[in-house]
């Protein structure tokens, strides 16, 4: 493969090579494009047909010739096989413009083909496009949108990434207006059922932070997930009224208002970096104004900062555990914040003003 790609990079010695290689590769695309949708326009009449046993040969045909080094034989074998609405090869397309094999590197081409060969039924093409569009893309309301409508789809199916992916979604608040622990719980736990490994260590993490009702609502979601679907606000929230808890009978949870007798004992939300005492006063109000769902429940002061004389910066706690912390920044991140999950420590004991 080096070999090869020696002999593309020689090929491309000047500007303009480059620059008509990247005008063919779009004009390329287009096209398949439009010969796509006219193929399935054409097809409406009779169901497709996602691939055929000889297609399949075809396929790995293509693939074997591009690990012997004819890229551009394997490459037209796979566009034929596309231009025919195959999925499979329009996986392999995309992966190759994702990876830039024979072609440039093209993220939007390749997600034009996973885009193509997901709905042609292709599992591993639609959650490569899922985590392109969320983790990857524009961040617009739209493609955030497609990307966990796919996720649910094939949660639904039983696919036990899309639901571990989902329930850590739905566990941090960023699937609706706010985090939806339980919901989030049933779908990890779901997933750790079948073995997935990082559902398995998510799932412990989580059921320790969660009383006994909690848990056997979100196990109960998870196992009529199919039945009970993704609709209906948040879910089980009365169970949550204590905080997270690894109470199995939900009692004992703190006053989380209380001011801490010592901060350094206790997770807390280090917010802004350091400023001037009016500015961090200011910045307090603003947050408890701004932010009341996220920080209402917790002690918010201005301290003096540790490393900047004269300095001070915004804490809010105690929160009860990692993953509140966590969450509680993601969101307050979201709205423009800077906001640091700082855990219990021996030795960082902030001085008060």
């Amino acid at each position: 493969m080096c070999k090869i790609l020696s002999e593309l990079a020689a090929k491309e010695d000047t500007f303009d090579r480059i620059e008509m290689m990247i005008v063919l590769n779009i004009y390329r695309a287009a096209f398949f494009a439009l010969f796509f949708s006219f193929s399935v326009v054409a097809q409406t009449s009779q169901p497709i047909e996602n691939s055929t046993a000889a297609d399949e040969l075809s396929v790995n045909d293509a693939l074997e010739d591009i690990r012997n080094g004819d890229i551009e034989k394997g490459m037209g074998i796979l566009e034929s096989l596309g231009r025919q609405a195959n999925p499979t090869a329009l996986f392999h397309l995309a992966e190759m413009a994702r990876i830039g094999i024979g072609r440039d590197k093209s993220i939007p081409i390749a997600t034009m083909y996973y885009r193509m060969s997901g709905q042609l039924g292709n599992e591993a093409a639609a959650l490569k496009l899922a985590n392109i569009l969320y983790f990857d893309g524009t961040g617009s309301e739209a493609e955030l949108a497609e990307a966990v409508s796919v996720w649910q789809t094939y949660a639904l199916k039983g696919n036990p990434e899309a639901a571990y992916v989902l329930g850590t979604l739905y566990w941090n608040g960023e699937v609706g207006s706010a985090p939806d622990p339980v919901r989030g719980y049933g779908l990890v736990w779901r997933a750790a059922q079948t073995g997935y490994n990082p559902a398995e260590q998510a799932e412990l993490s989580m059921r320790a932070q969660m009383n006994g009702a909690a848990r056997s609502a979100g196990e109960a979601y998870g196992k009529a997930l199919e039945t009970e679907g993704f609709g209906g606000g948040q879910l089980a929230l009365e169970l949550l009224i204590d905080g997270y808890s690894g109470d199995t009978d939900g009692e004992g949870g703190q006053n989380p208002a209380e001011k801490p007798e010592d901060w350094a004992k206790v997770w807390r939300l280090e917010v802004g970096f350091a400023m001037d005492d009016a500015g961090a006063s200011e910045l307090l109000e603003r947050i408890r104004r701004e932010e009341a769902a996220t920080v209402k429940d917790l002690y918010g002061e201005v301290i003096k900062s540790p490393n900047r004389v004269g300095m001070y910066r915004l804490v809010f706690g105690p929160v009860n555990t990692m993953n509140d912390a966590v969450s509680m920044c993601v969101v307050l991140k979201r709205a423009g914040h800077d906001c640091f999950a700082q855990p219990p420590t021996a030795d960082d004991v902030p001085s008060e003003s």
